[in-house]
């Protein structure tokens, strides 16, 4: 039970139990009369001992007050469960050689098909938990905002309709709130990093890029595993897979605007993160509480985190929603478009290829389980076809070289509009008056070139 000696979970000098009991009954979390609080800090406090807490936030270490150790902390979990996941040995020498071959074979293709020339750094064969240490910078600058996003979130919904007294209180529960929500949210993000570099198969294949430098990576052990069960070559698999990913890192070398753009967005994004209280109320019964086990309590944990991630739903980010899942989808769309055309005018597969990389996209793939997972971001596969029909129909009108000079400046960018209609696009430079959202991305866009 909280003392002076032993505050609980809440922190030193404990609570009014009174003016918690409102607070909870105003987010749904209990009836009056209903709860025995002083019993209720008690068991969280015990929890909390015992390991249990993290299901709800509450088993907090000096590490995670930490963020560089929180984060070191997470991927450090992240590697020891993908390395759980199945063998990843380093590759032979002549292993080695023969990516290194198949990765100028395809730069050599992709040359007569875009403007945009190599990048001139050298191709690297990943290992899973090299490819989560190289990436690891990037994940952390996306997902902080969001981890932001999250705390926000839960204050907003421990601060809806207070009288004067309880505001105080909420002032205080903020910061466990916070750390609440980097606990949930990094305890989700291990689980689902370690999931993508064990399913990933080069280096960007998720769709937004994460590594320092421009190079062509790929994963050798997940290509391995991904052409076990295909009647393909595995070589021509491995040189489609290069041929895609070197198209990928030439569009994000070339187009300096684009990777800002995107984090901008997410961030963006992050900030309208709301929490249905609603469904977590469903979940979480503090009258039963004291009478729950661990095992119980972790059973309620995980269905309390479903409900951290519903989908978007306010105008807002609905609006961020659609120019994210245009702008993915018009880099995925020009990667297929290129990459089909390059394969296509040397690999006798091209069309089985591009056939399994579109059903492995339908299925899911790590970019769902990135932007689904993570984000509650649930992406159209249909559009990127939409897009791939949109960019020849660019190219045929006006070649390879107009078609990438499309990519110029954000405001040529083809619109929602355009990939249900692709004839429709003019690509007049002229662009519509900033809204807010503009402005906002601005803003960020900015900030990030005077941090740098």
């Amino acid at each position: 039970m909280p003392s002076e000696n032993n505050p609980g979970p809440f922190g030193p000098g404990g609570f009014d139990f009174e003016q918690l009991r409102k607070l909870m009954e105003q987010m749904g979390l209990g009836g009056a009369g209903q709860v025995d609080f002083e019993q209720l800090m008690g068991q969280l406090a015990r929890w909390q001992q015992s390991g249990a807490g993290g299901a709800f936030g509450f088993g907090v270490t000096n590490a995670d007050l930490d963020p560089d150790a929180a984060w070191r902390t997470t991927m450090t979990a992240a590697r020891s469960l993908a390395e759980e996941k199945g063998p990843d040995p380093a590759l032979e020498s002549f292993e080695r050689s023969s990516i290194v071959d198949a990765e100028r074979l395809a730069q050599s293709w992709l040359g007569d098909h875009t403007s945009f020339p190599e990048t001139g750094i050298p191709v690297e064969a990943l290992r899973r938990g090299q490819w989560l240490e190289q990436t690891a910078s990037g994940w952390r600058a996306i997902v902080e905002p969001i981890i932001d996003g999250l705390a926000s979130a839960l204050e907003r919904g421990a601060g809806q309709e207070q009288e004067d007294e309880l505001a105080a209180l909420s002032a205080m529960l903020a910061p466990m709130m916070r750390t609440s929500a980097s606990l949930v949210y990094r305890d989700r993000l291990k689980r689902v990093l370690s999931d993508v570099a064990t399913s990933t198969l080069t280096g960007t294949e998720i769709g937004i890029n994460l590594l320092p430098r421009a190079t062509v990576a790929v994963l050798p052990s997940n290509v391995a595993d991904f052409t076990r069960d295909l009647e393909l070559p595995e070589s021509d698999v491995m040189i489609h897979l290069l041929v895609r990913e070197a198209a990928r890192q030439r569009l994000f070398h070339h187009v300096g605007w684009l990777s800002p753009q995107l984090t901008a967005l997410l961030a963006h994004y992050a900030r309208e993160i709301s929490i249905d209280f609603e469904s977590l109320s469903q979940h979480f019964d503090p009258e039963s509480l004291e009478g729950m086990s661990f095992e119980d309590v972790m059973a309620v944990g995980e269905q309390v985190r479903g409900s951290f991630f519903k989908p978007a739903s306010t105008p807002a980010q609905l609006e961020i929603l659609g120019r994210l899942e245009v702008l993915l989808a018009l880099i995925e769309g020009w990667v297929d478009h290129v990459s089909a055309r390059a394969s296509g005018a040397w690999l006798p597969t091209t069309s089985q290829l591009v056939e399994v990389v579109r059903r492995r996209r339908a299925s899911g793939g790590p970019t769902q389980e990135v932007f689904g997972d993570l984000l509650g971001l649930h992406l159209r596969p249909r559009l990127v076809r939409d897009a791939e029909n949109l960019w020849a129909a660019i190219e045929h009108a006006r070649g390879a070289s107009g078609r990438d000079d499309v990519w110029r400046h954000p405001d040529l960018l083809p619109t929602a509009t355009h990939l249900e209609d692709p004839l429709s696009y003019r690509g007049e430079p002229g662009a519509p008056e900033p809204d807010d959202l503009d402005r906002e991305l601005q803003r960020i866009l900015d900030e990030g070139n005077q941090t740098d």
